[in-house]
């Protein structure tokens, strides 16, 4: 694993412009391993070696047998010793037991067929020194990057970071080398493309073999080495399935933890690590405010503003930090899994096998601009290899033929993701880990997620970016298509660090579209909200309703409603309460006549204002628990208001001498009081207690439950009162305020 770069032209190229370009990437390799070049005058060679493949001999470039060819190569072809056989029975002759000496002498007999016998990772460069003619070649799924460029002067640049070529002052345009394609001399060409093809012919139960044994041959390759070998682990089905097989074929693998202490990752990882007898590290990272800081240097090593780029490599910068604090080379991680499979939230929504299969493709074409290109940055900041099973070349030719039926499937109304890897893996996984749900990687690291509202940082770099300065920026750098202030503050260090040069990232990829690929969806959920029958005449917040909906969809979550509900003078439940949650249980069931997760149900049993009026401990108890009792009953969930918020009664009398209240307002709260305030006779007090308890709830409440929709019956006239949360005016008048169904006799 390496950083390589190489420059070729028409004429004496400078081994020091090579030697800076390789500065600028000098985490790629080891400092005992900086520079190794070679100047061939029109061509320079040169790489920062990883030394992984015989260790002690395989300095690069090294030249084919016939001494024609020299080549500098970054990745691991891990059948290179079949091939290695294979050359020596063709008459070609080897130095090293290197894969390196390998590529340049398959080259030298097979010229690109070579790429189609290759299995592994790879982006390399071949000079012929008697034509002066290069190839270059990158893997089909692009696990190892590589740029190139051409100055004014027709000089080549071909490096593995954007960076590399950026300091260079006659290059105005950084080219992305695509994956699956080789250059011969400029000319780009495919040699292997994504399959559009299904296979019909098997069942069920022969893909769930033929995946276990493609599975094994994958990770069985990737562990051949004398190195000891670590896993990143989250405890999800696919960094797990990769751990367990590993054991299967090396004796010393440790798992690679990290997460907070209440992390979901951290807790079912070690679960697993403890049960089965692994060792395992687990490092914890810093709070979200202390991440943040890393923000700057994390865009620098990704060379990306895309927030889901930025959110994730931050996390995975900690996870390879843990790895090379102990000591390993070589690591082995699960990514791949959810775009082949179909893992991720987008393909559960109401897709045809068509569309799922489309779907996959797109996303599986986007994998070296968006995981691969954070896994590869973050792991070779710290000089540490990353092998990626699930993208062996066989295992994954057959799984993208796999027929969409067999990857989503429906189960008790719910959409099972990767339903036939998670078949494959029920013989070697306990059930916590097979069917666990997927999980964003930062919030597994116990993080806030990947929404495009509310998100990982979302909140402390909006907050850095003005209205304005999003829209100068939206409009002096139109072409790269910035829609939000968190964009622009990612993209003005992408910027500073001139990788503006990198046009082809203005082109957004369809991972880093996820919070936008479902917005439709989310309108048509939002517009059903004002075409409801229980809904009348007051304007619902939609706007701000809208960034809840599209958080929830973007996590293919319920949408999440919350209400206040109170004690009138009944101590028992009748129908007007079955009638109420009936009527919330309706809400849940349209919105998943467009929407398959519906939504979900808090209720704050607001013992508190009883508590005030006067009611006794033992009436209100009798009351709510009647009530929870029949939530449960329809799954919805019931808190206490004491629980969330508490008030003292002597201070809010003292305060209510000097409160001023808006007269409406007040007029309201007084009829509330001449009708519950059983305390005294003095009904304005009652009112401007309401008033003050409510302050004190409103922003507990909005603290307690964010992201989430506020349900009242009430009108707009009361918002002063209500939670600082996107309100829905279920059922309201045009006096402004309506008697909840749950307070009629």
């Amino acid at each position: 694993m390496c950083g390589i770069s190489a420059i070729i032209g028409n004429k004496k190229q400078s081994s020091k412009k090579l030697e800076a370009m390789l500065k600028t990437i000098a985490c790629r390799g080891e400092s005992n391993h900086f520079n190794e070049s070679a100047d061939f005058g029109l061509c320079v060679l040169g790489m920062n070696r990883l030394a992984i493949v015989d260790r002690e001999k395989a300095k690069q470039p090294i030249t084919s047998a016939d001494g024609r060819y020299v080549i500098v190569f970054n990745g691991e072809i891990y059948n290179y010793k079949e091939l290695r056989a294979e050359l020596k029975q063709l008459g070609s002759s080897f130095n090293t037991d290197s894969d390196t000496e390998v590529l340049v002498n398959g080259y030298n007999i097979w010229g690109s067929d070579m790429l189609s016998k290759l299995r592994g990772m790879f982006a390399f460069f071949i000079y012929n020194k008697k034509t002066n003619d290069f190839f270059a070649a990158r893997d089909p799924f692009g696990i190892k990057p590589l740029y190139y460029a051409k100055d004014e002067e027709g000089t080549y640049y071909f490096v593995s970071e954007i960076k590399a070529i950026t300091q260079i002052e006659n290059v105005h345009k950084v080219e992305l080398f695509p994956p699956a394609h080789f250059m011969l001399n400029g000319e780009l060409k495919p040699y292997w493309k994504v399959p559009e093809n299904i296979n019909s012919n098997f069942t069920e139960e022969q893909f769930v073999q033929k995946i276990r044994d493609l599975f094994d041959q994958s990770v069985k390759r990737r562990v051949q080495t004398d190195l000891p070998i670590a896993v990143y682990l989250s405890g999800g089905i696919d960094s797990t399935a990769v751990l367990a097989t590993a054991r299967k074929y090396h004796n010393d693998v440790t798992a690679v933890i990290v997460g907070t202490k209440e992390a979901t990752d951290r807790i079912g990882a070690t679960k697993y690590c403890e049960e089965n007898n692994i060792k395992y590290v687990v490092k914890e990272p810093p709070n979200e405010e202390e991440l943040a800081k890393s923000i700057p240097e994390i865009v620098r090593l990704t060379e990306s503003f895309e927030p889901n780029m930025i959110r994730q490599s931050a996390v995975s910068y900690y996870i390879a930090s843990a790895a090379a604090e102990k000591g390993f080379k070589i690591i082995l991680c699960g990514e791949g899994a959810d775009e082949t499979f179909a893992g991720y939230p987008e393909f559960t929504q109401g897709l045809s096998d068509k569309e799922i299969e489309e779907k996959i493709r797109q996303f599986v074409k986007d994998l070296h601009r968006t995981q691969l290109q954070r896994v590869d940055r973050t792991s070779m900041a710290f000089t540490t290899e990353v092998r990626v099973p699930f993208l062996d070349l066989d295992l994954a030719d057959f799984v993208l033929q796999i027929p969409a039926k067999y990857k989503i499937v429906e189960r008790n109304d719910k959409q099972i993701t990767k339903y036939i890897f998670r078949k494959a893996m029920e013989d070697r996984l306990p059930e916590y880990v097979f069917n666990r749900d997927k999980v964003v990687l930062s919030e597994g690291a116990g993080y806030k997620g990947n929404q495009k509202i509310r998100g990982l940082f979302y909140d402390i770099v909006s907050s850095k970016v003005s209205s304005g300065e999003l829209a100068e920026y939206k409009t002096k750098y139109a072409s790269w298509n910035l829609e939000t202030k968190e964009e622009v503050y990612y993209f003005k260090f992408y910027k500073d660090f001139g990788y503006l040069k990198a046009e082809f990232n203005q082109q957004r990829t369809a991972v880093n579209k996820v919070n936008t690929l479902d917005k439709t969806l989310s309108q048509k959920i939002v517009e059903q909200f004002n075409t409801w029958s229980f809904k009348r005449e007051q304007p619902n917040d939609n706007a701000a309703m809208q960034k809840v909906v599209d958080e929830a969809v973007a996590d293919n979550k319920p949408i999440p409603f919350v209400l206040y509900w109170g004690k009138g003078e009944k101590n028992k439940i009748d129908k007007p309460e079955i009638d109420a949650l009936n009527m919330l249980k309706s809400i849940s069931d349209r919105i998943g006549t467009v929407y398959k997760s519906g939504a979900e149900f808090t209720l704050i049993l607001t013992d508190t204002h009883a508590q005030l009026n006067g009611f006794s401990d033992g009436e209100t108890k009798q009351y709510y628990q009647s009530v929870k009792d029949l939530a449960d009953k329809q799954g919805m969930k019931c808190i206490f208001m004491s629980k969330i918020a508490d008030f003292d009664l002597d201070s809010l009398v003292s305060q209510s001498k000097e409160v001023q209240v808006n007269n409406e307002v007040l007029a309201i709260l007084e009829e509330s009081s001449e009708k519950h305030y059983k305390r005294s006779s003095d009904h304005l007090l009652g009112a401007k207690l309401y008033y003050l308890q409510n302050q004190i709830e409103r922003a507990e409440v909005a603290k307690q439950f964010p992201n989430h929709i506020f349900i009242t019956y009430s009108g707009s006239v009361l918002n002063d009162i209500f939670p600082k949360l996107p309100i829905f005016y279920m059922y309201s008048t045009e006096k402004g305020t309506s008697v909840k169904p749950w307070f009629v006799e």
